[in-house]
C-alpha cells in the first residue's frame, strides 16, 4: 500500500496554499508596497516605535522575568512572548499585573528602567513620580511641580512628611499614624502635621515612647513620675518645686524655692518671663505693707511665700482676704502658746469681723470650717473674763461642724454651772506649756521650762499647775477645751503656686531625622500609587 505522504496535493489544495502565501506577502507590505515587519507593527500598535526602543524594552522584560517568576502564568507567558515575537495586545495589562506584585523598591527600579527604555504606558505625571521615587535622597528635592502634590492619601502623606506642601486632612493622617516609627512621628510634629487633637501617643507600643510624644505636644499633662521615666530633668525640677520639695541651685526653680523661704535674690527677676515680673514686683511691694491684689491673695499656693516675706507689725485686719484671716488665726494661736493672751484677744476681735465679711463677688469671705475655728478660739479666750454666755453662743452657732465643738460646748456649760471659786483654771494646760493639745512628750517641755523660768515664781507656779492638771487628766480622763478643731487649719500650704513659673515648653526632640528605613511604610504605600498613572488603551 502506498503511504498518504507520497500522494501529490490536488490542484485545489495547491491553489489554496498559493493564495494564503500571497495574502501573507500582501499583508506584510505597507501602502507603498514595501515589506512590513509584523513584529514591529505589533509593537507600534501598542505605542512602541523604533527597533532600539523595542530591544531595550525586551531587555527589561528579560531582566524582570529572570528575577520574578512566581506570578500569574498567563501574564508571564504574555511578557515572555513579547521578548521573542510580536507582543499581544494584552501585554500592558499583563505587565501591570506583574508590577503590582513586585516589592515596592523593585517596582520603582523596574519602572525607572522601563521608562528609560521608552515604555509609553505611563502618564507624564507618572513619569515624574517615578523619577522622584527613584532619587536616593528625596529630602534633597526642595520643590516639586504642583501636579506632583496631588494624588491619593498615601502619596500626599508621604510628600507631606518629607516637608512638601501636599494637602492632607487630619482624618487622612489618622489612617496612617498607626505603626509609624517615633522618628517619623517626630518629623510630623516638627512640621505641624499632627497635634494634641490627633493623639499620636496612642499608637507606640512602649510606654516611654507614648509619654515622650505627650511631653512634646502636651507637656502640661506629664506627671512627676512620667518625667522621671523619660529622664526629663527640667520637668522633674518643676514638679519638685510645685510639690514643696526643698530645692537649691541657681536655676529658676532653686531661686524661687529660696524666695519661698524669704530669701530674696536679685538674679531671680532676670530669669522670670516678662509677664511674670509684674506679679513678682506686686508680691514684693505688697510685702512692705501686707496688702496685695485679690488675684495674689486668692492663690492658695502663694500663702507660704507671702508669710515668709511679710512680718506683721501689728494686729492683722483679718477681713482683708482669706489669706489675712489664715495668717491672723495662726498668729492668734501662736500668741496663746506664748502666753500673750491680751494680744490674742485683740486679734480674735478682728477675726470675728472677718466671719461676716464678703468678697468682691458678694460671697462670704470664709468657709464654714474657718468660721467654726474662729468661733471656737473666740469662745476659748472669752473664758478669761468669764464671758461664758458669749462662749456658749459662739459654739452653738457652729456646733454642727465637728464633734470637738460639741465637747467644748459641754465643757463651757459645765464651767458655767460651777461656782466661780470651784472652777479649774480656764486654760488648756497643754497650751499653757506652749504645746499643742495632747502633745505626748509634754514632760520634756515641762522640764525645759523649769530651767528657763528659774526665778520667775509666778510663771513657775502656772506651769506646775498645768503639769498637775495634765497628770490628773491622764488618770481621771478629764477633757480640756481643744483648739484648733483641725491642726491643718494652722499649717501653711505645702504645694507652691505656679504663678511665677514660666510656661511649660514642649520637650525638645530627642530622635534624629527619620531615615529612608523609617519611611519605608509610607514610601511603599506611595510607590504603588504610581500604578494609577499606568495609562494605556488596548487597540480595537
Amino acid at each position: 500500500m502506498t503511504s498518504t505522504s507520497s500522494i501529490p496535493p490536488s490542484r485545489a489544495e495547491f491553489v489554496a496554499a498559493w493564495r494564503k502565501n500571497r495574502a501573507q506577502r500582501k499583508a506584510s507590505r505597507g501602502a507603498d508596497g514595501k515589506i512590513v515587519d509584523q513584529v514591529v507593527e505589533s509593537w507600534k500598535k501598542l505605542g512602541v516605535q523604533g527597533a532600539d526602543t523595542i530591544a531595550a524594552i525586551r531587555q527589561c522584560f528579560e531582566d524582570l522575568l529572570a528575577s520574578y517568576s512566581s506570578g500569574n502564568p498567563e501574564h508571564l507567558k504574555t511578557i515572555n512572548g513579547a521578548i521573542n515575537g510580536a507582543p499581544d495586545v494584552t501585554l500592558p495589562t499583563a505587565l501591570k499585573a506583574v508590577l503590582c506584585e513586585l516589592d515596592p523598591r523593585e517596582f520603582i527600579r523596574v519602572m525607572e528602567k522601563l521608562l528609560q527604555a521608552g515604555m509609553p504606558w505611563m502618564s507624564e505625571r507618572g513619569i515624574k513620580r517615578v523619577q522622584f521615587m527613584a532619587v536616593n535622597a528625596p529630602r534633597a528635592i526642595k520643590t516639586l511641580p504642583s501636579e506632583l502634590l496631588e494624588g491619593d492619601i498615601p502619596w500626599r502623606a508621604y510628600l507631606a512628611v518629607l516637608g512638601h506642601p501636599a494637602q492632607v486632612t487630619k482624618e487622612e493622617f489618622a489612617l496612617i499614624l498607626p505603626g509609624l516609627p517615633i522618628a517619623v512621628l517626630d518629623d510630623m510634629i516638627d512640621l505641624g502635621l499632627v497635634g494634641s487633637e490627633d493623639k499620636p501617643w496612642d499608637y507606640p507600643k512602649l510606654e516611654k515612647d507614648r509619654i515622650y510624644l505627650r511631653a512634646r505636644i502636651t507637656p502640661n499633662s506629664i506627671t512627676a513620675d512620667e518625667a522621671e521615666l523619660i529622664h526629663w530633668p527640667e520637668m522633674q525640677r518643676r514638679h519638685s518645686f510645685l510639690s514643696g520639695t526643698e530645692l537649691s541651685g541657681d536655676d529658676i526653680f532653686g531661686l524661687l524655692a529660696a524666695l519661698w523661704r524669704g530669701e530674696k535674690d536679685l538674679r531671680l527677676r532676670t530669669l522670670l518671663p516678662t509677664e511674670k515680673r509684674e506679679i513678682f514686683d506686686r508680691i514684693l511691694l505688697g510685702a512692705e505693707t501686707g496688702r496685695w491684689p485679690e488675684s495674689i491673695t486668692r492663690d492658695y499656693g502663694l500663702w507660704t511665700l507671702l508669710s515668709a516675706l511679710w512680718t506683721p507689725a501689728s494686729i492683722i485686719d483679718a477681713k482683708q482676704s482669706e489669706f489675712h484671716t489664715w495668717r491672723a488665726f495662726y498668729n492668734c494661736y501662736r500668741w496663746i502658746l506664748m502666753g500673750w493672751i491680751e494680744k490674742s484677744k485683740l486679734q480674735i476681735e478682728k477675726l470675728m469681723e472677718a466671719t461676716a465679711a464678703v468678697d468682691s463677688k458678694g460671697e462670704y469671705l470664709l468657709d464654714h470650717l474657718t468660721h467654726a475655728e474662729i468661733n471656737n478660739i473666740g469662745a476659748y479666750l472669752a473664758q478669761d473674763t468669764n464671758e461664758l454666755e458669749f462662749s456658749i453662743r459662739l459654739l452653738k452657732e457652729v456646733v454642727d461642724v465637728d464633734p470637738i465643738i460639741a465637747d467644748n460646748l459641754k465643757i463651757i456649760q459645765g464651767r458655767k454651772a460651777t461656782t466661780v471659786n470651784d472652777r479649774e483654771p480656764w486654760q488648756n494646760p497643754y497650751l499653757s506649756l506652749g504645746l499643742p493639745h495632747g502633745y505626748e512628750d509634754w514632760k520634756d517641755q515641762y522640764r525645759s521650762l523649769l530651767k528657763q523660768l528659774k526665778g520667775d515664781n509666778e510663771r513657775l507656779s502656772e506651769i506646775n499647775k498645768a503639769s498637775k492638771r495634765i497628770r490628773d487628766a491622764e488618770l481621771k480622763f478629764i477633757n480640756f477645751f481643744i483648739i484648733p478643731i483641725d491642726d491643718e487649719t494652722l499649717l501653711p500650704p505645702v504645694q507652691r503656686s505656679s504663678a511665677l513659673l514660666p510656661p511649660v515648653e514642649g520637650l525638645s526632640r530627642r530622635t534624629p531625622q527619620s531615615t529612608e528605613e523609617d519611611l519605608t511604610t509610607l514610601r511603599d504605600a506611595a510607590a504603588y500609587e504610581i500604578l494609577n498613572d499606568f495609562n494605556f488603551t488596548i487597540p480595537k
